[in-house]
């Protein structure tokens, strides 16, 4: 484990961020102290757990699990000082595609003490992409950032903090080690063949994007990842510092398949594993993007995690913005939406259930209100289904995967019969908070059919399978539909074994 800088912290914990990225290579914890605006690196952990080279089969295999856990409890020490609150943990390709990942990581947060969150790739390019803008230089020109990964690379075109073009593609130096470059002794196999092999899948994998990226365009190219780092201290000795040339890259790729191997000072062994995976993943994105040379930034994920962190806790969420475009996309009724909002909330703080861990299922129950009229661009007719779809399948920047899942979730089940099998495979531990989310949701959206602000919100209490809602004394006859809506919601609901009542 590699550890950069070791300052002990103070008592002023609340000045402190961490951020952990659990990727298919390397595990990578951040520490930094916010100092009147500006962030400063207190500590750096890496340790090269390679989980993706126990990915086997699709399952992670004993040994991979038990190095990444060793790595969590070493975080864990480090760590126990931070508000929870001010860490951020995410998992990427390798937990994403391990058929026992949930598994592993009910056993990883244990190890870690947080909340571990698996993100999609739309979402780690994204988190890559604020990593790099938010530690150079914005001179407003269009840039291109890569960072390729233990399992997968990630592309971003952007222009200052803003993301433009993103996708993650099944390219990684660890899953290409062990596929193309490695015997069935476990060793390097390294000859101007399975080079080849490696190049020629690499080159496949991006004509899916050459085509949009190119005629996209962009004036600067940013690396961003150990591999990066790693090949600019080899560069052949007339390339400025920083830089990777594409006549560098053909050189290193000329002389590994000469030689074999490359000689690399102050480079741990499994960074010398993965090396001429990478280097022929790197010629490959050279030529099939065709870029003469790009700049290695010190910031990647991890980065952006941090600033995500600290933007939220500043009430500036991207999560926020991706709803706003969104309602607007699908031109969604605003002040319908506000209204809904407004009364599920107000049931939900009324009840103060037990809530998911490491999730603000207020805001997430927020955003559920905001778009559950996603999906009537599409149909009237089963909307919620359409609208559940809808968010189920698209990239949502901010969320983190389980996010998306409960924001699709509450959209789908906010209306018509509830599905008892989708109950059922509900994570048990968080059943009763999500379904607590839901009913208000849908509570919300039958006191709001008329379209119009109500004056007077209902208290509600739960006890036991027997839920109440107390209106003002005359409302409910006053307002006949209404109330022939809550009758039609109590045989929905009796039908899971919950009895609304209503006076």
């Amino acid at each position: 484990m590699d550890v950069n800088v070791d300052i002990t912290l103070n008592n002023e914990t609340d000045h402190y961020y961490v951020a952990i990225d659990l990727g298919s290579n390397s595990f990578h914890m951040l520490i930094v102290r916010e100092n009147r605006g500006l962030i400063e690196v207190v500590d750096r952990v890496k340790d090269m757990v390679q989980i993706a080279r126990g990915l086997k089969n699709g399952v992670l295999s004993e040994e991979a699990q038990n190095r990444a856990l060793e790595c969590l409890q070493c975080f864990n020490e480090r760590i126990q000082e931070i508000p929870a609150e001010h860490i951020k943990a995410v998992g990427t390709k390798a937990l994403r595609a391990a058929s026992n990942g949930p598994e592993f990581l009910y056993q990883a947060e244990k190890a870690l003490g947080v909340p571990i969150q698996l993100v999609s790739g739309y979402e780690e390019a994204r988190l890559v992409y604020v990593g790099v803008s938010n530690n150079i230089s914005q001179d407003h020109q269009k840039r291109l950032v890569i960072d390729i990964g233990g399992a997968s690379t990630e592309f971003i075109v952007g222009q200052d903090y803003s993301p433009r073009l993103l996708e993650s593609l099944s390219i990684g130096c660890v899953t290409f080690t062990e596929k193309y470059l490695t015997n069935a002794k476990g060793e390097l196999d390294i000859t101007p063949k399975t080079l080849n092999n490696v190049y020629i899948a690499a080159s496949e994998e991006l004509e899916g994007i050459r085509s949009i990226y190119r005629n996209e365009g962009w004036d600067i190219t940013y690396g961003a990842s150990g591999t990066m780092k790693s090949v600019t201290e080899i560069m052949p000795i007339m390339t400025p510092a920083g830089i990777i040339s594409r006549e560098g890259v053909n050189e290193l790729y000329r002389q590994l398949g000469e030689n074999k191997e490359i000689k690399i000072d102050n480079v741990t062994k499994q960074r010398r594993f993965v090396m001429p995976a990478g280097i022929a993943i790197l010629k490959a994105i050279l030529d099939q993007l065709d870029i003469e040379e790009l700049h290695v930034s010190d910031a990647a994920l991890k980065e952006g995690l941090i600033h995500e962190t600290i933007g939220r806790l500043k009430h500036h969420d991207i999560r926020d913005e991706t709803v706003t475009k969104h309602i607007a996309k699908y031109h969604v009724d605003r002040s319908q939406a506000e209204r809904v909002k407004h009364i599920a909330l107000s049931l939900f703080q009324q009840l103060q259930p037990a809530c998911v861990d490491g999730i603000n299922c207020t805001s997430v129950l927020g955003w559920s209100a905001l778009l559950h009229e996603i999906g009537l661009t599409i149909s009237h007719s089963g909307y919620h289904h359409h609208g559940r779809y809808i968010l189920e399948n698209s990239d949502l920047a901010g969320f983190n995967r389980y996010e998306q899942y409960l924001l699709a979730t509450l959209v789908g089940m906010h209306r018509r019969k509830i599905n008892q099998n989708r109950i059922e495979a509900l994570n048990p531990a968080h059943r009763d908070a999500i379904l607590s989310m839901a009913i208000c949701l849908r509570l919300a959206t039958v006191l709001n059919r008329k379209r119009d602000d109500l004056e007077f919100p209902p208290s509600i209490t739960w006890t036991d399978k027997t839920i109440t809602l107390t209106f003002e004394t005359q409302w409910l006859e006053n307002n006949p539909l209404t109330q022939r809506s809550l009758t039609q919601e109590a045989e929905y609901l009796s039908r899971i074994g919950i009895a609304l009542n209503y006076y």
